[in-house]
């Protein structure tokens, strides 16, 4: 899916299995505000295991594509509970911080299922490089 332009909220969801069983998976979601070419702040940001529980972690991390095609990543968080327990976050002030200009910034999130992640990810467009 092609980035959102500019400051704004970011959503996405994965799924533990590929037909969507039960609903079972994650999601995060954020509001990206673009402060400079290199440097995006996460407000409000909130991970979440959704229900019903399939015995795996949700973790999600703040994701940039760079202007030559490499990514920076932020340190993985998790929805440290179950998927009955409280989200992790809402979190403010979270920065990405990059040495390149950023072209692209949102979320990644993933069910980790031991051996490998599931991933889906969202982004919005950088204004200041855009």
């Amino acid at each position: 899916m092609p980035a959102m332009a500019e400051d704004g909220p970011v959503y996405t969801r994965v799924w533990t299995y590929p037909s969507g069983g039960s609903g079972e998976g994650g999601e995060t979601r954020a509001d990206l505000n673009f402060t400079s070419a290199r440097s995006v702040t996460y407000n409000n940001w909130t991970i979440n295991d959704i229900c019903p529980g399939d015995n795996y972690r949700v973790i999600a991390r703040a994701r940039a594509q760079l202007r030559d095609g490499s990514w920076a990543n932020g340190t993985w968080h998790e929805d440290d509970g179950t998927c009955d327990s409280d989200a992790w976050g809402p979190y403010d002030g979270k920065e990405l911080n990059t040495s390149r200009d950023i072209m692209k910034a949102g979320l990644q999130v993933c069910v980790d299922l031991g051996p490998s992640l599931k991933c889906e990810a969202e982004y919005r467009d950088n204004g200041h490089t855009s």
